[in-house]
């Protein structure tokens, strides 16, 4: 099974959150970690809005590890715009936007067959998106 962590999920794999670190630990050997070019644009942004100094550089490095676990980067192409369109659409209908970012991050997971790994309860709006929640 593949899974495609959150941002949040990131983070906290940078913290070395125990539930997170556990789980990632259980997954079979031919799972792999996929991080949507959504959560690495947030996580870089993250990284410089730090001003300067020791944190920032701290920050840095930990985004460099959190990237060298991710088994690729998964681009924003057109089947997952057309995959994003569809969620916006359903949402919408429904009365239950989320965040832009998070449609994209949802469309990324459906395209590529992922569960997304999230603490974030809003992707529960998103019809078919499997959802796993590793702080727990």
């Amino acid at each position: 099974m593949n899974f495609l962590l959150d941002t949040n999920h990131w983070s906290y794999l940078q913290r070395r959150h125990e539930g997170v670190m556990r789980q990632i630990r259980a997954l079979p050997a031919d799972s792999k970690l996929y991080m949507p070019v959504i959560a690495q644009a947030e996580l870089l942004a993250g990284v410089e809005t730090v001003v300067s100094g020791r944190r920032k550089d701290e920050l840095r490095a930990l985004y460099e590890e959190t990237i060298e676990r991710a088994a690729e980067v998964l681009p924003i192409d057109s089947r997952v715009a057309v995959e994003f369109a569809q969620i916006y659409s359903q949402l919408r209908q429904a009365g239950r936007p989320i965040g832009t970012n998070d449609i994209w991050i949802a469309a990324t997971a459906r395209v590529h067959d992922a569960t997304l790994a999230t603490s974030d309860p809003d992707f529960g709006s998103v019809p078919k998106l499997r959802l796993v929640d590793w702080t727990k």
